[in-house]
C-alpha cells in the first residue's frame, strides 16, 4: 500500500520549504495569496490530508500551550431522547464500557455528547466539539426507526457503531448479524427443533438491514427445513408482546428464535417452547442464544477512530465500510430440546 503523503512531499513538489507549505496550509497571510493557491493545487494532487491532532497540537504550541485533555477526548455521540435514554439497555452500556476501556488504554477519554438533550441541536454539538477541539466522533446506534444522523461530521474523524446509521455513509463496527441468525437456526436443528419460529419487530428488522431475517431464512433454506413458519413481524417493538399467544397458537413453533430481547417476550412463551435471544447478556448467562461482545464492537471503533484520526481521514465515506464481527453460541437453558419444559430460571 502506498504511503500517504507528507508534508515534506508537498513542500518537494511545490518548490517551497516545508515551513512555508506549513504557514500557506494553514492560511497564514504572510505568504502571499497566490502562493498559498498554488501549494493548496500541489498538495490536493497529491492526496495530502494533514492530521487534525498533530494541527491542534501545532497550534497550541504557537500560542505557548501544551496539549490539553479535550484534545485527547473521543466524543461518544448518542441520540436517544431524555424519555428513552440509552443507558437502560445493556447492549449499550457494554458498548459504551468496551469503547471507554480501549480508549483508556490508548491514552483517550470517551465523553458523551447527546443530540437528543434538552435544548441541544446539532449545529451547538458540532460548535462545542470544535471549540473543545475535539476531533473524533463514535456514533453510537441510533434509536427505534431512525437510520440517518442529523450531524454534519465532514471535519471529524467519525466511526459508527452497529448497523442503524445508513445515513451518512461511515465505517461501522457490527456483529455480523446474518452470520449470527443462520448460526441460531443451525444450533436448533442440533438440537432437534424443527419447527423454528422467529420474531423481531420491523422498526428492528429495519433499523439492521434485515441481515436477521435473511440469514433466518438462509438458513431454513440451507437446512432443508420442510416447516417455514410466517415470521411475527409487528410494526412496533411494544407490539409484539401482545401479538405473540395468538402467533404461537396459530404456528406452533418447537422454539422461537427472538431479534428483540424485551422480558415481556419470554414471559409470553410457554416452558414447552424453547427460547432462543440473538442478543444475549452474557456468555455464561441463563438464556441461549448468540453472544454478541459488544463491549468487542465498542473497543474495536475506538481502535479505528484513532486510525482514521492520525491518518487525517475526516468526514462521511463515498462508499460505507462496515467491520463484521463473528458472534458465539451460547448453549444457556432457554432452549433445552424439543419435549422438554424450560427451567423456572430461564
Amino acid at each position: 500500500m502506498k504511503a500517504a503523503p507528507t508534508m515534506q512531499d508537498v513542500a518537494r513538489a511545490a518548490g517551497y520549504s516545508r515551513a512555508a507549505v506549513s504557514m500557506a496550509l494553514r492560511g497564514d497571510r504572510s505568504i502571499p495569496e497566490a502562493t498559498r493557491e498554488r501549494i493548496r493545487a500541489v498538495a490536493g494532487r497529491l492526496g495530502y490530508r494533514p492530521s487534525p491532532l498533530v494541527a491542534a497540537l501545532m497550534s497550541l504550541r504557537r500560542r505557548g500551550r501544551t496539549l490539553n485533555k479535550a484534545s485527547t477526548t473521543i466524543a461518544y455521540l448518542t441520540s436517544h431522547s431524555p424519555e428513552n435514554p440509552w443507558m437502560r439497555q445493556e447492549i449499550y452500556r457494554s458498548m459504551f464500557a468496551g469503547a471507554s476501556a480501549r480508549g483508556a488504554e490508548l491514552g483517550y477519554r470517551l465523553e458523551e455528547f447527546s443530540l437528543g438533550a434538552r435544548n441541544m441541536t446539532p449545529e451547538r454539538t458540532r460548535e462545542i466539539l470544535r471549540t473543545r477541539q475535539i476531533h473524533a466522533v463514535v456514533v453510537a446506534p441510533l434509536p427505534n426507526r431512525k437510520t440517518q444522523l442529523d450531524f454534519d461530521c465532514s471535519s471529524f474523524a467519525v466511526v459508527g457503531l452497529g448497523l442503524s446509521v445508513q445515513a451518512p455513509l461511515l465505517e461501522r463496527v457490527s456483529n455480523n448479524l446474518f452470520e449470527s441468525a443462520s448460526l441460531a437456526v443451525a444450533r436448533c436443528v442440533d438440537l432437534g427443533y424443527r419447527r423454528i419460529g422467529f420474531a423481531v419487530s420491523q422498526e428492528t428488522s429495519h433499523r439492521l438491514g434485515h441481515h436477521w431475517l435473511a440469514g433466518y431464512r438462509f438458513a431454513l433454506e440451507q437446512h432443508g427445513l420442510r416447516a417455514r413458519l410466517p415470521q411475527l413481524m409487528t410494526e412496533l417493538t411494544d407490539e409484539l408482546a401482545p401479538a405473540m399467544p395468538a402467533w404461537l397458537r396459530a404456528h406452533r413453533p418447537d422454539v422461537v428464535i427472538l431479534g428483540n430481547s424485551e422480558e415481556q417476550l419470554f414471559v409470553g412463551v410457554p416452558p414447552a417452547i424453547g427460547v432462543v435471544d440473538l442478543s444475549v447478556e452474557r456468555r455464561d448467562g441463563v438464556r441461549t442464544g448468540i453472544f454478541q461482545n459488544h463491549q468487542l464492537l465498542g473497543a474495536i471503533a475506538v481502535e479505528h477512530v484513532i486510525g482514521k484520526l492520525h491518518a487525517g481521514t475526516l468526514g462521511p465515506l463515498s462508499e460505507a465500510h462496515v467491520h463484521l464481527v463473528a458472534g458465539s453460541w451460547v448453549p444457556g437453558t432457554s432452549a433445552p430440546g424439543p419435549g422438554r419444559r424450560r427451567s423456572a430460571r430461564a
